[in-house]
């Protein structure tokens, strides 16, 4: 259906006079580009519609995105006449005021200059709407582009331009958490998907230019499951998030760091954060395995510096997701997963103290040797994580085109593979001590380095198996058995 326009809400008064029972709506199946619509309860998401002015000055035009902390929406701000991003958080996550006390610090300590060299966005300016919902803390934010993953899919890994603008782009992210923890501040949430590209120009456009390139929005009607009607707690309708490629034109090579949401201070470690299980430490994920800190961040920084250079996860599975994958994972990579040090019976990991029962040190069986060693066997190289880098890979043009199909051999430069290794294997360690610290790793060579002669393209060699697929074939092999 077509968005209509609808004034806003009344903002004073709403949550005292609604009932606090839990209202269950008809779920938006297979919609990623809807956002829960059971969240649209106390504590949740702040009802808008197409059309709402914020604060009476945002104009609402757009969704640009969701998730469990809030919904950002593309504004237009009437008084200053630009594109705005306005995020307003969840009642709950307001509350908690995470993100706030993280912005008031870098405030106070950083000037804009230095924040934008190190690619740390901050808000603009914020204010609070007072709904139906609770009371929702709202950045507003200088519009960007598609996250650094939708970049990264674009690019032609055989290309020479592509392996330069990875490594530009690494350096920096790398940049940018050096620069947080050097300031006591860990992100916490440190994914691809909390890196977007800036874009440039955005502000030259009128809204019929935008609603061109974003597609136009589309809305699905919210219904509850009893079938009564809505309350003031929901929209009418929900909004789909806009064409992730509309910047594709607009954007730049520079990147800024999005969400803290669960950042903390170094000082005071959360006993966990909410960060996927792709990019998650040992210690986020298993109880025992020590307290959270930089070192967790360092290892989440190492699963995104090998998605943004490969264009693939690290610990990713194409067949299933979940713990016990990504955790099979770690010994196919780095062996036996060790037993944790310490045992607790309260589930809090920062109560793990010498004064608990120390368990065997003594590592499992290494159920994965066989599966590293076959990976590893004729690559040329020494271990998992040169083989998986160094793999001859295969690209293929003109598919949709049988007759047409072209197939581009290449492989990443030995150097860049070297590097690239051993700054993993430094930065991937169980203990959570034993991992290089952010120092370490942007004086590492692999992040200084200009990179040196091309991709290795080879269009004219016999048609192989690429490492990569073979080391796909043989984990989901283990999984399925």
């Amino acid at each position: 259906m077509s968005c209509t326009a609808e004034k806003e809400a009344p903002s004073i008064g709403l949550d005292a006079t609604l009932s606090d029972e839990v209202i269950e709506y008809t779920p938006f199946f297979y919609m990623p580009n809807l956002e829960d619509v059971q969240m649209y309860n106390k504590g949740g998401y702040h009802p808008v519609h197409i059309g709402d002015i914020l604060d009476g000055r945002f104009e609402v035009v757009h969704k640009l995105g969701s998730g469990g902390f809030g919904i950002v929406w593309l504004c237009r701000d009437t008084l200053l006449n630009k594109w705005r991003a306005v995020k307003i958080m969840t009642a709950d996550h307001s509350a908690k005021g995470t993100e706030e006390k993280i912005f008031s610090y870098l405030r106070r300590h950083c000037s804009p200059a230095e924040l934008e060299r190190n690619h740390i966005l901050l808000p603009l300016e914020q204010f609070s709407l007072l709904g139906p919902n609770g009371r929702h803390l709202c950045f507003v934010m200088p519009v960007l582009g598609w996250t650094i993953s939708s970049w990264r899919l674009l690019r032609k890994d055989y290309e020479e331009q592509t392996h330069d603008d990875t490594r530009s782009v690494c350096r920096q992210i790398i940049e940018s958490m050096h620069f947080l923890h050097s300031h006591g501040i860990c992100h916490g949430d440190f994914k691809p998907g909390n890196i977007l590209m800036e874009v440039e120009g955005i502000d030259d456009l009128d809204r019929d230019e935008i609603l061109s390139l974003m597609g136009a929005p589309e809305c699905y009607d919210v219904e509850t499951e009893s079938g009564q009607p809505l309350t003031p707690r929901a929209p009418k309708y929900c909004v789909t998030s806009a064409n992730e490629f509309w910047c594709e034109k607009l954007t730049t090579n520079s990147i800024a760091i999005i969400d803290f949401g669960e950042s903390f201070f170094t000082a005071t470690p959360p006993i966990s954060t909410g960060i996927p299980e792709l990019y998650a430490a040992p210690e986020v994920l298993l109880q025992g395995y020590g307290t959270l800190g930089p070192h967790s961040d360092i290892w989440s920084l190492a699963c995104t510096l090998f998605e943004v250079r490969t264009g693939s996860p690290l610990f990713g599975d194409v067949v299933s997701g979940g713990y016990s994958n990504v955790t099979s994972k770690f010994e196919l990579f780095l062996g036996p997963l060790p037993p944790s040090r310490y045992q607790t019976s309260s589930g809090d990991m920062r109560g793990s103290t010498v004064k608990n029962e120390l368990q065997s040190d003594t590592p499992g069986p290494d159920e994965f040797a066989e599966d590293r060693a076959e990976l590893i066997e004729g690559s040329g190289y020494s271990d998992i994580f040169e083989a998986l880098l160094g793999a001859e890979q295969t690209a293929y043009l003109n598919v949709h085109i049988a007759e047409n199909v072209e197939a581009i051999k290449y492989r990443y430069p030995e150097e860049d593979v070297l590097g690239l290794a051993d700054l993993l294997r430094r930065m991937l360690k169980y203990d959570p001590e034993d991992r290089i610290t952010m120092e370490t790793v942007i004086s590492h060579p692999w992040v200084g380095k200009t990179r040196k002669g091309n991709a290795g393209t080879d269009s004219g060699r016999q048609r192989e198996t690429p490492k990569l697929y073979l080391y796909l074939s043989i984990f989901n092999k283990r999984i399925l058995c």
